[in-house]
């Protein structure tokens, strides 16, 4: 059984004298040890902890290509986020991905989140990584899963690129190669990747969330995904939104009854109706009561994630029952759903009469005369 990703008291060694060669040396231990033992040790034991997703990713190393890099890299590269069309094979400049970054001076790495930075400027990416980093910020100081993670900029080396990689970080933790516990990283990197793909599903994908890039004084769109792959990605998503939703509803339908037996009113606990349980279409998740009796209506909008500004969707149908209910309607936001964490952060009642509820149009009915 192996219980190390890599000997510490070899690697520092070695890299020193891969680096100083200067150029890329398939026959040097170094070589061999960082591009294919490191991978392999990584997959290995992610495997044994059943990692998400695992049987989707690539796990690529390098350490340059005939220069020796300022930098080097260890990437978990899922092959639907990241493979370029051209070649078919997956690369770090397109996409989004965790890496282990290790910096210049072969003693300190990062385990991190970054985007491909293909075409992009170092201002650009500041600029989009700006973006990502402050929704991440209420993940960090909330979620004990990124705990040690932090957000900002680090130091891998002195030129462009190593500078892009800190630049387009996301969420980062500094380890030590003389300090660091094995099993913890691995573990880390198993958190990571579970908070990866919520972040992916519920806020990558979203086309309304993706960052502007400037482009001859325009804002356009960037491409980040391919058109084949998007579509099987937001099927994922729908799937993983049902099973979030779910469990958002049952947590809620429990509450409600907790809070009316608290206060003594049982009949109207027995009362209380999962309708989403076994029917859809309603416009609303839950027909529960207040306590004096009066019927409130949830619906219930759950998100793995924590939020400062909670996003979600309201259906043309939920919408006209909120408008005819109006003080009966509720809907129930529960974030960190599916972990120890999960709660209610708000209830709106009446929530088309909120001033502080900004609704948007995402789709269209149309119709047109062709003859």
């Amino acid at each position: 059984m192996r219980q190390m990703l890599f000997n510490k008291e070899n690697f520092y060694e070695q890299f020193l004298d891969y680096k100083n060669k200067g150029r890329t040396d398939k026959n040097h231990p170094f070589h061999n040890m960082f591009n294919k033992e490191i991978p392999n040790n990584i997959r290995y034991e992610l495997e044994k902890r059943y990692m998400r997703n695992l049987d989707r990713i690539d796990i690529k190393a390098s350490t340059g290509n005939g220069k020796v890099a300022e930098c080097f890299w260890i990437a978990l590269l899922d092959r639907r986020l990241t493979t370029n069309p051209n070649s078919q094979k997956t690369t770090t400049q397109k996409g989004i991905f965790i890496v282990i970054l290790f910096a210049e001076n072969g003693e300190d790495f990062y385990l991190t989140i970054e985007t491909g930075t293909e075409n992009l400027s170092l201002s650009e990416i500041k600029e989009e990584a700006a973006i990502w980093r402050k929704r991440l910020q209420p993940e960090l100081k909330h979620h004990k899963r990124l705990e040690g993670f932090h957000i900002g900029d680090f130091h891998l080396g002195k030129s462009l690129r190593p500078k892009k990689y800190v630049a387009s970080s996301l969420v980062f933790k500094k380890y030590n190669i003389d300090h660091f516990d094995h099993h913890q990283l691995i573990q880390d990197i198993n958190s990571l990747n579970e908070f990866f793909y919520d972040f992916v599903y519920e806020v990558y994908l979203d086309q309304d969330l993706t960052p502007k890039v400037k482009d001859q004084n325009k804002f356009k769109r960037k491409r980040i995904i391919h058109r084949d792959v998007y579509k099987q990605l937001r099927e994922e998503r729908a799937k993983q939104n049902e099973e979030t939703g779910r469990i958002a509803e049952k947590f809620v339908y429990r509450k409600e009854v907790e809070q009316l037996k608290a206060v003594g009113r049982e009949q109207l606990a027995e009362a209380v109706d999962w309708v989403a349980e076994t029917e859809d279409g309603h416009g609303f998740d839950i027909k529960s009561y207040y306590p004096d009796g009066k019927e409130k209506l949830i619906e219930v909008k759950g998100s793995k994630l924590t939020h400062q500004d909670f996003p979600f969707f309201l259906s043309e149908q939920e919408r006209m029952v909120a408008e005819e209910e109006k003080e009966s309607y509720v809907i129930t936001l529960v974030e960190s759903v599916g972990t120890q964490h999960m709660k209610i952060v708000k209830e709106i009642q009446n929530p088309l009469g909120k001033d502080d509820l900004h609704l948007k149009p995402t789709q269209y009915s149309c119709k047109i005369r062709v003859d």
